[in-house]
């Protein structure tokens, strides 16, 4: 009897890692490209200030790689729509140059006081935003967005400011789940896609 037992066992154990040998492979065959191509944006969100355009994150290209890509392309004096994703976003700066904020996720603002006492007479100070980094960005930059990180950009500069960006899908910051979302924190998009 306990022979018979052991053998189901085993026969079991082995029929598990025959199903998950096969399940592996099946996977790895879904996301085997034979070549990269180019594609065309599917989604281009207009704005005052420029256009932003998305890919298809579905694409077999981008869904094998896990990353959804994007570009923002910002006239002279204009500011991009502010935005926050999930994921985690490496942005580079293909063209022009200006002012790029990051607001980073944690407490509420509050700016601090600093009691600065010189020769007798009692200064204040404001420390400035804490949770707010603004960077200058020109062509050529390539800058790490965390996720759960708000970000814009001004462009501040003679020529058009266009930047290409991707965003990790697989990473685990991107909590939520694989697919790509969008959040554009100055306007309202009716839509039935699922950015």
């Amino acid at each position: 009897m306990t022979k018979l037992v052991v053998l189901l066992l085993l026969s079991l154990l082995a029929y598990a890692a025959v199903a998950i040998t096969e399940m592996q492979q099946r996977e790895a065959q879904q996301c085997h490209l034979r070549k990269i191509s180019t594609s065309k944006p599917s989604h281009r969100m207009r704005s005052q200030g420029g256009v932003t355009e998305i890919w298809d994150p579905e694409e077999d290209q981008f869904r094998c790689a896990g990353f959804a890509p994007m570009r923002d392309t910002i006239q002279t004096n204009s500011l991009s729509l502010p935005k926050f994703f999930p994921a985690p976003r490496l942005v580079y700066i293909e063209q022009g140059r200006g002012v790029m904020g990051v607001s980073y996720p944690g407490c509420p603002e509050t700016y601090h006081e600093d009691q600065q006492f010189s020769r007798g007479q009692g200064q204040k100070g404001m420390s400035g935003d804490q949770h707010q980094k603004v960077h200058r960005i020109r062509r050529g930059d390539v800058v790490a967005v965390p996720a759960g990180a708000a970000h814009w950009c001004y462009n501040d500069g003679n020529e058009e400011l266009i930047s290409v960006s991707v965003l990790d899908l697989n990473n685990q910051a991107n909590q939520l789940d694989q697919n790509l979302r969008v959040i554009f924190l100055s306007i309202f998009l009716r839509s039935s896609s699922n950015f």
